[in-house]
């Protein structure tokens, strides 16, 4: 008996050394300042005319005109991020309605990494187009019945991008900004692809990728005499004309 009642307080004994141990190591192993394994990431989009800043209702020159802008907005779809070995990850909301009043748009869970590339549309893919809009939850950029949404019922898809305000319009070119424009860009042929290289290491919670678009760079191709309006039907050739420029519109700040 006494053997035994040694023996088993040694086996207990050796137990709780061994668990303290792998306990010990388990503690170890965890840095305090480890990432997580996912992270909110804001898409800053900083809205410019040529090299300034856009300002609603300010006057700037335009293709040699006077213009000024009153809206500004755009959706962006399919928003992924390129790796290095070529392999995407895909954030959580892939969606942001973009307008000229606000700079940050959050995607969430997006994997902490390095990234080359972040990749997305300008415009809503097909399938989200073409859906049920009913679908979507009130704080969902592609919910219809938000401030900003703009959704054709006619054509059963969205107003991929607006962009309107008053312009000079004359012959000559030296008159003031009083004739109005409205260029609303939708349809699925005018979805436009972006690719921009980042290089970046996404981590902790305050991670940003910071992006210029230019409205000058947009219009860059408008007549303001003559094309002052589109809905992407009768006038798809304006529509495609600006939608066309849209690689060239957003950049890396």
């Amino acid at each position: 008996m006494l053997y035994y009642s040694h023996f088993m307080k040694t086996s207990v004994l050796s137990i709780t050394i061994s668990l303290a141990l792998l306990l010990l190591f388990i503690t170890s192993c965890k840095k305090p300042n480890d990432q997580p394994s996912s992270t909110s990431v804001n898409l800053n989009f900083y809205h410019l005319v040529g090299n300034n800043a856009l300002v609603y209702n300010q006057e700037y020159t335009v293709n040699g005109r006077k213009l000024k802008f009153t809206k500004v907005q755009f959706y962006v779809s399919d928003i992924q991020f390129k790796k290095d070995d070529n392999s995407y990850t895909y954030p959580e909301m892939r969606y942001a309605l973009v307008h000229g009043v606000e700079t940050a748009y959050t995607i969430n869970k997006l994997d902490t990494g390095y990234y080359k590339k972040i990749e997305f549309a300008v415009g809503v893919d097909s399938a989200a187009n073409h859906a049920d809009p009913a679908q979507w939850g009130a704080t969902h950029p592609l919910y219809i019945n938000s401030n900003y949404a703009s959704y054709w019922d006619w054509t059963q898809g969205y107003v991929f991008m607006k962009l309107e305000g008053y312009v000079d319009s004359t012959a000559a070119g030296n008159g003031n900004p009083t004739t109005g424009f409205a260029y609303h860009i939708g349809n699925d042929d005018m979805l436009r692809n972006i690719s921009l290289t980042i290089n970046k290491e996404v981590q902790g919670n305050d991670a940003s990728i910071e992006l210029n678009v230019d409205y000058a760079k947009l219009l860059e191709n408008v007549d303001f005499r003559t094309e002052l309006q589109t809905h992407s039907t009768g006038s798809q050739a304006l529509a495609q004309k600006i939608a066309d420029k849209t690689a060239e519109a957003i950049t890396i700040k």
